[in-house]
């Protein structure tokens, strides 16, 4: 198992594994992100070089489209507190394959350990009970219960963790 930091090199392989889990692509938006500020991401290899997971994040800024979404739903004392020295934890995946191996706690682990920000801040849907669970099993609180970022009848909630 080899844990490394996402480069390019990585990008379509990364692509590949989120349109298997998530049956939508991320390469526009990966590619995007990976020149944000403070962008930090790390993929979990197997020794065969095949993509077990990948999570990534970066600064969470004014004028960016989830920080804009997210400070909407925050009261201006929440805000001040959750978003301005914040790290955004944009996406982690892992492969059906790899699940329940402690892959996902490996990777956040590795993701966070030397972010320099006050707080960190991610959603996920409200009935995602897993990734939920993994959450608040490594600190995470729920900052919001109901946060509807898209399709109106797809609830997430938003954690933080200090």
């Amino acid at each position: 198992m080899k844990l490394l930091k996402i480069n390019d090199a990585l990008f379509d392989q990364i692509e590949s594994l989120y349109n298997r889990v998530w049956n939508q692509s991320i390469d526009e938006r990966l590619r995007k992100h990976y020149t944000y500020d403070g962008f930090r991401g790390v993929a979990l290899l197997s020794k065969t070089d095949r993509l077990k997971g990948f999570a990534y994040g970066y600064t969470s800024l004014p004028g960016q489209y989830y920080h804009g979404l997210l400070a909407k739903e925050l009261a201006p004392n929440e805000y001040e507190h959750w978003l301005t020295d914040c790290f955004e934890v944009v996406e982690l995946a892992v492969d059906p394959d790899f699940r329940r191996q402690g892959h996902a706690k490996t990777l956040m682990t590795e993701l966070l350990d030397e972010v320099e920000r006050k707080t960190a801040i991610l959603t996920t849907q409200t009935d995602n009970h897993s990734a939920r669970s993994l959450y608040e099993s490594m600190g995470w609180v729920i900052v919001k219960e109901r946060f509807y970022p898209g399709v109106p009848d797809k609830p997430y909630v938003i954690m933080g963790k200090n």
